[in-house]
Protein backbone atom coordinates (compact mmCIF):
# COMPACT_ATOMS: atom_id res chain seq x y z
CA UNK A 1 0.00 0.00 0.00
CA UNK A 2 1.19 3.25 -0.57
CA UNK A 3 2.85 5.73 2.01
CA UNK A 4 0.42 8.37 -0.01
CA UNK A 5 -2.92 9.26 0.43
CA UNK A 6 -2.94 9.81 -3.46
CA UNK A 7 -0.02 8.67 -5.79
CA UNK A 8 0.44 9.40 -9.50
CA UNK A 9 3.48 8.27 -11.35
CA UNK A 10 3.63 8.91 -15.51
CA UNK A 11 0.20 9.76 -15.84
CA UNK A 12 -0.34 10.49 -19.91
CA UNK A 13 -3.82 11.84 -20.77
CA UNK A 14 -4.65 12.16 -24.82
CA UNK A 15 -7.90 13.92 -26.65
CA UNK A 16 -8.32 12.11 -30.30
CA UNK A 17 -9.86 15.35 -32.39
CA UNK A 18 -10.36 15.54 -35.89
CA UNK A 19 -7.39 16.82 -36.61
CA UNK A 20 -5.05 14.92 -34.21
CA UNK A 21 -3.98 13.54 -31.14
CA UNK A 22 -4.00 16.65 -28.46
CA UNK A 23 -1.20 15.26 -25.46
CA UNK A 24 -2.73 17.11 -22.79
CA UNK A 25 -0.91 15.58 -19.73
CA UNK A 26 2.10 14.28 -21.13
CA UNK A 27 3.88 12.05 -17.82
CA UNK A 28 3.13 13.44 -14.49
CA UNK A 29 3.77 12.64 -10.98
CA UNK A 30 2.22 13.77 -7.83
CA UNK A 31 1.28 12.75 -4.71
CA UNK A 32 -0.91 14.42 -1.85
CA UNK A 33 -0.78 13.42 1.79
CA UNK A 34 -3.39 12.98 4.71
CA UNK A 35 -4.28 16.57 5.91
CA UNK A 36 -2.31 18.26 3.73
CA UNK A 37 -3.29 21.15 1.25
CA UNK A 38 -1.17 21.01 -2.27
CA UNK A 39 -1.62 24.03 -5.04
CA UNK A 40 -1.03 22.90 -9.11
CA UNK A 41 -0.51 26.23 -10.68
CA UNK A 42 -0.12 26.77 -14.47
CA UNK A 43 -1.18 29.09 -17.39
CA UNK A 44 -4.38 27.94 -19.08
CA UNK A 45 -3.99 25.23 -20.70
CA UNK A 46 -1.18 23.32 -18.89
CA UNK A 47 -2.91 20.47 -18.11
CA UNK A 48 -3.79 21.14 -14.73
CA UNK A 49 -7.78 20.30 -14.56
CA UNK A 50 -7.43 17.72 -17.28
CA UNK A 51 -4.69 16.08 -14.83
CA UNK A 52 -7.61 16.07 -11.76
CA UNK A 53 -10.68 14.75 -14.66
CA UNK A 54 -8.52 11.71 -15.12
CA UNK A 55 -7.86 10.79 -11.14
CA UNK A 56 -11.77 11.30 -11.48
CA UNK A 57 -12.28 9.52 -14.46
CA UNK A 58 -14.64 12.08 -15.82
CA UNK A 59 -13.26 12.69 -19.13
CA UNK A 60 -15.22 12.39 -22.46
CA UNK A 61 -15.20 9.00 -24.68
CA UNK A 62 -12.35 10.13 -26.65
CA UNK A 63 -9.83 10.59 -23.83
CA UNK A 64 -7.29 8.11 -22.99
CA UNK A 65 -5.65 7.81 -19.46
CA UNK A 66 -2.44 5.77 -19.13
CA UNK A 67 -0.40 5.63 -16.07
CA UNK A 68 2.25 3.26 -14.07
CA UNK A 69 0.85 3.85 -11.08
CA UNK A 70 -3.09 5.74 -10.22
CA UNK A 71 -3.67 4.65 -6.51
CA UNK A 72 -6.03 6.46 -4.03
CA UNK A 73 -6.18 5.29 -0.46
CA UNK A 74 -4.64 1.95 -1.79
CA UNK A 75 -7.20 1.37 -4.65
CA UNK A 76 -6.00 1.56 -7.90
CA UNK A 77 -8.36 4.38 -9.99
CA UNK A 78 -7.50 2.63 -13.69
CA UNK A 79 -8.16 -1.06 -12.14
CA UNK A 80 -11.96 0.28 -10.55
CA UNK A 81 -14.95 -0.64 -12.80
CA UNK A 82 -17.45 2.78 -13.61
CA UNK A 83 -20.05 1.52 -10.71
CA UNK A 84 -16.85 1.59 -8.20
CA UNK A 85 -15.91 5.10 -9.24
CA UNK A 86 -19.35 6.55 -8.67
CA UNK A 87 -18.89 5.38 -5.11
CA UNK A 88 -15.84 7.19 -4.79
CA UNK A 89 -16.82 10.56 -6.15
CA UNK A 90 -18.45 12.83 -4.00
CA UNK A 91 -17.67 10.26 -0.98
CA UNK A 92 -14.52 9.62 -0.62
CA UNK A 93 -13.13 12.43 -3.12
CA UNK A 94 -14.94 15.26 -3.52
CA UNK A 95 -14.69 18.16 -6.21
CA UNK A 96 -15.57 21.51 -6.43
CA UNK A 97 -15.52 22.64 -10.36
CA UNK A 98 -14.65 26.04 -11.65
CA UNK A 99 -18.65 27.69 -12.52
CA UNK A 100 -20.78 27.33 -9.91
CA UNK A 101 -23.57 28.91 -11.52
CA UNK A 102 -23.38 25.97 -14.59
CA UNK A 103 -22.22 23.30 -12.06
CA UNK A 104 -25.47 23.49 -10.24
CA UNK A 105 -28.32 22.31 -11.82
CA UNK A 106 -30.96 25.02 -12.32
CA UNK A 107 -34.19 23.56 -12.35
CA UNK A 108 -33.56 21.66 -8.75
CA UNK A 109 -33.14 24.17 -5.49
CA UNK A 110 -29.94 23.57 -3.80
CA UNK A 111 -31.07 21.73 -0.64
CA UNK A 112 -32.81 18.89 -3.66
CA UNK A 113 -28.94 18.95 -5.13
CA UNK A 114 -27.28 19.00 -1.41
CA UNK A 115 -29.54 16.29 -0.30
CA UNK A 116 -28.81 13.87 -3.44
CA UNK A 117 -25.05 12.91 -2.33
CA UNK A 118 -25.99 12.41 1.36
CA UNK A 119 -29.03 10.10 0.27
CA UNK A 120 -26.87 8.20 -2.26
CA UNK A 121 -23.51 7.67 -0.84
CA UNK A 122 -24.24 7.72 2.94
CA UNK A 123 -27.95 5.89 2.97
CA UNK A 124 -29.73 8.60 4.55
CA UNK A 125 -33.49 9.46 4.98
CA UNK A 126 -35.14 12.27 3.32
CA UNK A 127 -35.84 14.18 6.98
CA UNK A 128 -32.34 13.01 7.61
CA UNK A 129 -30.82 14.22 4.51
CA UNK A 130 -32.54 17.78 5.11
CA UNK A 131 -31.09 17.81 8.94
CA UNK A 132 -27.77 17.35 7.43
CA UNK A 133 -27.67 19.92 4.28
CA UNK A 134 -29.37 22.74 6.56
CA UNK A 135 -26.29 21.92 8.67
CA UNK A 136 -23.36 22.22 6.11
CA UNK A 137 -24.94 25.12 4.68
CA UNK A 138 -24.26 26.39 8.02
CA UNK A 139 -21.29 25.62 8.06
CA UNK A 140 -19.67 27.18 5.10
CA UNK A 141 -21.18 30.56 6.35
CA UNK A 142 -24.65 30.62 4.49
CA UNK A 143 -27.24 32.60 6.66
CA UNK A 144 -31.00 31.59 7.17
CA UNK A 145 -29.91 28.17 5.66
CA UNK A 146 -33.58 26.57 6.32
CA UNK A 147 -34.93 29.58 3.72
CA UNK A 148 -31.83 28.95 1.68
CA UNK A 149 -31.97 25.13 1.22
CA UNK A 150 -35.61 25.33 -0.64
CA UNK A 151 -34.09 28.56 -3.05
CA UNK A 152 -32.70 27.56 -6.96
CA UNK A 153 -29.30 28.73 -7.86
CA UNK A 154 -30.13 31.91 -9.82
CA UNK A 155 -31.74 33.28 -6.27
CA UNK A 156 -28.19 33.36 -4.87
CA UNK A 157 -25.00 35.52 -5.03
CA UNK A 158 -22.03 33.91 -6.78
CA UNK A 159 -20.77 33.87 -3.67
CA UNK A 160 -23.25 32.07 -2.20
CA UNK A 161 -23.30 29.27 -4.61
CA UNK A 162 -19.88 28.68 -5.01
CA UNK A 163 -20.22 28.19 -0.68
CA UNK A 164 -22.75 25.55 -1.68
CA UNK A 165 -20.74 24.02 -4.38
CA UNK A 166 -18.45 23.45 -1.17
CA UNK A 167 -21.34 22.71 0.79
CA UNK A 168 -22.16 19.87 -1.76
CA UNK A 169 -18.62 18.63 -1.81
CA UNK A 170 -18.07 17.95 1.40
CA UNK A 171 -20.86 16.97 3.07
CA UNK A 172 -19.92 13.31 2.96
CA UNK A 173 -16.75 13.80 4.48
CA UNK A 174 -14.59 13.33 1.97
CA UNK A 175 -10.46 12.22 2.18
CA UNK A 176 -9.50 14.37 -0.79
CA UNK A 177 -11.46 17.95 -1.33
CA UNK A 178 -10.26 18.62 -5.56
CA UNK A 179 -10.79 22.52 -5.98
CA UNK A 180 -10.49 23.62 -9.67
CA UNK A 181 -10.37 27.68 -9.93
CA UNK A 182 -12.99 28.31 -6.85
CA UNK A 183 -12.69 31.66 -6.76
CA UNK A 184 -12.16 32.61 -10.71
CA UNK A 185 -15.46 34.46 -11.24
CA UNK A 186 -15.38 36.53 -7.54
CA UNK A 187 -14.21 39.37 -6.70
CA UNK A 188 -11.38 39.62 -4.40
CA UNK A 189 -13.07 40.04 -1.22
CA UNK A 190 -15.11 37.34 -2.16
CA UNK A 191 -12.25 35.26 -2.92
CA UNK A 192 -10.99 35.81 0.24
CA UNK A 193 -13.68 34.93 2.29
CA UNK A 194 -14.01 31.52 0.47
CA UNK A 195 -10.02 30.56 0.69
CA UNK A 196 -10.33 31.12 4.31
CA UNK A 197 -13.50 28.78 4.31
CA UNK A 198 -11.67 26.11 2.71
CA UNK A 199 -8.92 26.12 5.21
CA UNK A 200 -11.67 25.82 8.07
CA UNK A 201 -12.97 23.15 6.19
CA UNK A 202 -9.69 21.54 6.02
CA UNK A 203 -8.68 21.64 9.67
CA UNK A 204 -12.49 21.03 10.76
CA UNK A 205 -12.55 17.36 8.33
CA UNK A 206 -9.09 17.08 8.40
CA UNK A 207 -9.66 16.67 4.49
CA UNK A 208 -6.39 17.26 2.05
CA UNK A 209 -7.18 19.75 -0.31
CA UNK A 210 -5.97 20.03 -3.92
CA UNK A 211 -6.31 23.77 -5.58
CA UNK A 212 -5.88 24.08 -9.23
CA UNK A 213 -5.49 27.82 -10.04
CA UNK A 214 -3.34 29.89 -11.69
CA UNK A 215 -3.00 32.76 -9.20
CA UNK A 216 -0.32 32.70 -7.36
CA UNK A 217 -1.97 34.65 -4.30
CA UNK A 218 -4.37 32.75 -3.63
CA UNK A 219 -1.70 29.51 -3.56
CA UNK A 220 0.70 31.87 -1.07
CA UNK A 221 -2.73 32.28 1.40
CA UNK A 222 -3.39 28.81 2.04
CA UNK A 223 -1.18 25.89 0.51
CA UNK A 224 1.81 23.91 2.41
CA UNK A 225 3.32 22.26 -1.34
CA UNK A 226 3.74 23.77 -5.14
CA UNK A 227 3.02 21.71 -8.06
CA UNK A 228 3.97 24.17 -10.82
CA UNK A 229 2.77 22.71 -14.42
CA UNK A 230 3.46 23.97 -18.45
CA UNK A 231 2.97 22.08 -21.30
CA UNK A 232 1.41 18.99 -19.84
CA UNK A 233 4.49 18.26 -17.66
CA UNK A 234 6.09 19.00 -13.85
CA UNK A 235 8.18 22.07 -14.12
CA UNK A 236 8.92 22.38 -10.41
CA UNK A 237 7.33 20.95 -6.99
CA UNK A 238 8.07 21.91 -3.64
CA UNK A 239 7.45 23.79 -0.18
CA UNK A 240 5.37 26.89 -0.67
CA UNK A 241 8.68 29.02 0.74
CA UNK A 242 11.16 26.60 -1.60
CA UNK A 243 8.85 27.74 -4.81
CA UNK A 244 8.40 31.35 -3.68
CA UNK A 245 11.75 31.69 -2.42
CA UNK A 246 14.34 29.09 -3.61
CA UNK A 247 13.09 28.90 -7.44
CA UNK A 248 15.00 27.37 -9.69
CA UNK A 249 13.10 26.95 -12.78
CA UNK A 250 12.96 29.69 -15.65
CA UNK A 251 8.91 29.34 -15.90
CA UNK A 252 8.29 29.56 -11.77
CA UNK A 253 10.39 32.49 -11.80
CA UNK A 254 8.57 34.14 -14.82
CA UNK A 255 5.45 33.14 -13.03
CA UNK A 256 6.80 35.18 -9.92
CA UNK A 257 7.72 38.20 -11.86
CA UNK A 258 4.67 38.74 -13.57
CA UNK A 259 3.00 39.11 -10.21
CA UNK A 260 1.71 43.19 -9.81
CA UNK A 261 3.65 44.28 -6.86
CA UNK A 262 5.00 47.49 -5.34
CA UNK A 263 8.58 48.43 -5.03
CA UNK A 264 9.62 50.52 -1.88
CA UNK A 265 11.37 53.83 -3.09
CA UNK A 266 11.80 55.44 0.67
CA UNK A 267 10.22 54.88 4.18
CA UNK A 268 6.48 54.67 3.37
CA UNK A 269 6.53 55.41 -0.64
CA UNK A 270 5.65 52.92 -2.70
CA UNK A 271 5.76 53.03 -6.57
CA UNK A 272 3.80 50.11 -8.86
CA UNK A 273 6.70 48.06 -11.04
CA UNK A 274 5.22 47.51 -14.54
CA UNK A 275 4.42 43.66 -15.31
CA UNK A 276 7.16 41.64 -16.39
CA UNK A 277 5.14 39.28 -18.81
CA UNK A 278 6.69 36.06 -20.09
CA UNK A 279 7.23 36.74 -24.05
CA UNK A 280 5.96 33.96 -26.48
CA UNK A 281 2.92 31.62 -26.17
CA UNK A 282 2.67 27.80 -24.81
CA UNK A 283 3.70 25.05 -26.53
CA UNK A 284 0.96 23.14 -29.05
CA UNK A 285 0.21 20.01 -27.08
CA UNK A 286 -0.95 18.50 -30.95
CA UNK A 287 2.88 18.68 -31.97
CA UNK A 288 4.60 19.54 -28.54
CA UNK A 289 8.27 20.21 -28.81
CA UNK A 290 10.54 17.56 -28.29
CA UNK A 291 12.80 19.12 -25.75
CA UNK A 292 11.80 21.62 -22.46
CA UNK A 293 8.20 22.46 -23.47
CA UNK A 294 9.20 26.45 -21.96
CA UNK A 295 12.74 26.64 -24.03
CA UNK A 296 10.78 28.72 -26.89
CA UNK A 297 10.30 31.38 -24.22
CA UNK A 298 13.20 31.13 -21.62
CA UNK A 299 16.51 33.47 -21.92
CA UNK A 300 17.95 30.95 -20.79
CA UNK A 301 18.00 27.80 -23.08
CA UNK A 302 20.41 26.44 -23.95
CA UNK A 303 21.28 23.81 -27.38
CA UNK A 304 20.28 20.59 -24.82
CA UNK A 305 16.85 22.52 -23.54
CA UNK A 306 15.35 21.90 -27.52
CA UNK A 307 16.89 18.41 -28.10
CA UNK A 308 15.29 16.15 -24.97
CA UNK A 309 13.39 17.31 -21.67
CA UNK A 310 14.82 17.49 -18.33
CA UNK A 311 14.32 14.97 -15.84
CA UNK A 312 12.85 16.34 -12.72
CA UNK A 313 15.94 16.82 -10.52
CA UNK A 314 16.13 17.00 -6.85
CA UNK A 315 17.25 20.03 -5.49
CA UNK A 316 16.85 19.75 -1.77
CA UNK A 317 14.82 17.68 0.66
CA UNK A 318 11.29 18.00 -1.18
CA UNK A 319 12.18 20.43 -3.74
CA UNK A 320 12.62 19.26 -7.45
CA UNK A 321 12.75 20.74 -10.59
CA UNK A 322 13.24 20.16 -14.18
CA UNK A 323 15.99 22.52 -15.85
CA UNK A 324 18.81 21.69 -17.68
CA UNK A 325 20.35 24.12 -15.80
CA UNK A 326 20.61 22.40 -12.67
CA UNK A 327 23.21 19.10 -14.61
CA UNK A 328 26.42 19.10 -12.58
CA UNK A 329 27.65 20.21 -16.76
CA UNK A 330 25.70 23.29 -16.67
CA UNK A 331 26.39 24.58 -13.44
CA UNK A 332 30.59 23.91 -13.97
CA UNK A 333 29.87 26.14 -17.29
CA UNK A 334 28.08 28.34 -14.97
CA UNK A 335 30.79 28.99 -12.78
CA UNK A 336 33.01 29.78 -15.41
CA UNK A 337 30.76 32.56 -16.71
Amino acid sequence: MSEHLLEVKNLQTNFATGTGIVQAVRGIDLHVDSGEFLGIVGESGCGKSVTMLSIMRLLADNAAVRADKLEFNGKDLLAENEKAMKKLRGNEIGMIFQDPMTSLNPLYTVGTQLMEPLKLHQKLKKKEAKEKAIEMLRIVGINEPEKRINQYPHEMSGGMRQRVMIAIAMCCDPKILIADEPTTALDVTIQAQIMELMQDLKERFSTSVILITHDLGVIAQVCTRVVVMYGGLVMEEGSLDQIFYETKHPYTKGLLESVPRDAELEDGVYEKQKLKPIPGSPPDLMNPPKGCPFAARCQYAMKICNMAPAELTTVSEGHRAACWLLHPQAAARNKEV
